[in-house]
C-alpha cells in the first residue's frame, strides 16, 4: 500500500514549475472506506483510498487506490466484491477551495456523468467530545445530509478537508460515518511534509468535460428512474426496473409522488408475505 501511495504522489506532483517560495506543505491521508448496505449492516463494499491536499494551492485531490483501471470482479472469502468500472476518474473527488468547487463523477442507468457541487454544502453541529486519531487530537461534528446523519472527527491542526464530499469544517477530517452505520471513512495512515515548490498545482481533471448541478443531477436520475421503472418486456406489461431512490446520497425525496414504482413493488411484496 505505501509503493502505492507514493506512487500517487509522483503522478500527481512530479511536473516543475516556477515558483516564488522554497517549498510548499503537502498533506497525504489514507482511508478506509466501509459499506455496510444490507439489512444485517454486514460489510458489502470495501476499498482503500488516497487524498492529497495542497493547502498553498487551495486544492485536494482524493481517489481509490486501484492496481489499475480495468474492470476487476474478486470475490473474497468474506462476500466481499471490490469492482471498478473501466474509465477515468469515476472515482475521483477534484476540490478547489478558491473557487468554492468539487467535481466528481456518478451514476445514472449504467452512464457515468460529472457532478459539479458547492463545498459549503455541510451545515454541522460541532460538540465539545474529543478523541485522539492517528496521533492528532480531534474534536466531534454532526451533521444530516441528504438522507442521513453523520458524525465526523476533525482535527483543527490542519486546513479543512475530508473524504469524498466530505469538509466545510474548520480542520481537516479523519473519521466520518453514517448513524445508520450505512457508509463510513476512517483515516489508517496520515503524513505532513514540505515538499518543493517547483511541483505543479494538481488540475481539474474534469475542467474539460460538461457537468451537471447537484439539482441538474437529481432531476435526471428521477426522469430516468420513472422511464425505466414504466420499461415493459416482449412477454407482456408490469415488468418495472426499480431505481433505488437513495444511496449515499437522497436522489429522489421520500415523499415525492412522481416516482411510485418503489412504494408499489414494496406494496406488492408485502402483500406475497
Amino acid at each position: 500500500m505505501k509503493k502505492k501511495f507514493i506512487g500517487l504522489f509522483f503522478f500527481l506532483f512530479l511536473i516543475p514549475c516556477w515558483a516564488q517560495q522554497d517549498s510548499i506543505q503537502m498533506i497525504a491521508v489514507q482511508y478506509n472506506y466501509v459499506v455496510r448496505g444490507n439489512a444485517t449492516k454486514q460489510v458489502t463494499f470495501k476499498a482503500d483510498y488516497d487524498m492529497i491536499v495542497v493547502p498553498d494551492h487551495q486544492v485536494s485531490i482524493y481517489d481509490e487506490k486501484v492496481e489499475n483501471e480495468n474492470l476487476k470482479e474478486r470475490p473474497t472469502n468474506d462476500g466481499i466484491i471490490n469492482w471498478k468500472p473501466k474509465g477515468r476518474n469515476l472515482e475521483t473527488v477534484y476540490k478547489n477551495y478558491g473557487t468554492n468547487e468539487m467535481f466528481l463523477k456518478d451514476i445514472i442507468d449504467m452512464r457515468f456523468f460529472v457532478q459539479k457541487d458547492s463545498l459549503n454544502i455541510f451545515n454541522w453541529d460541532i460538540k465539545e467530545q474529543t478523541k485522539i486519531i492517528l496521533g492528532y487530537s480531534c474534536q466531534l461534528a454532526i451533521t444530516s445530509f441528504r438522507g442521513r446523519s453523520y458524525e465526523a472527527w476533525f482535527t483543527a491542526v490542519l486546513p479543512d478537508a475530508g473524504p469524498w464530499k466530505f469538509g466545510n469544517l474548520p480542520g481537516l477530517i479523519l473519521a466520518v460515518k453514517s448513524s445508520d452505520e450505512y457508509v463510513s471513512w476512517e483515516a489508517v495512515g496520515m503524513s505532513v511534509k514540505n515538499v518543493s515548490s517547483e511541483f505543479k498545482m494538481p488540475e481539474n481533471p474534469f475542467q474539460l468535460d460538461k457537468f451537471l448541478t447537484w439539482s441538474e443531477f437529481k432531476a435526471l436520475y428521477k426522469q430516468k428512474a420513472i422511464a425505466a421503472s414504466k420499461y415493459a418486456t416482449e412477454k407482456g406489461p408490469g415488468f418495472s426496473i426499480i431505481t433505488p431512490r437513495m444511496q449515499i446520497q437522497r436522489y429522489i425525496e421520500d415523499n415525492d409522488t412522481d416516482y411510485t414504482a418503489d412504494k408499489e413493488f414494496e406494496k406488492e411484496e408485502n402483500s406475497k408475505k
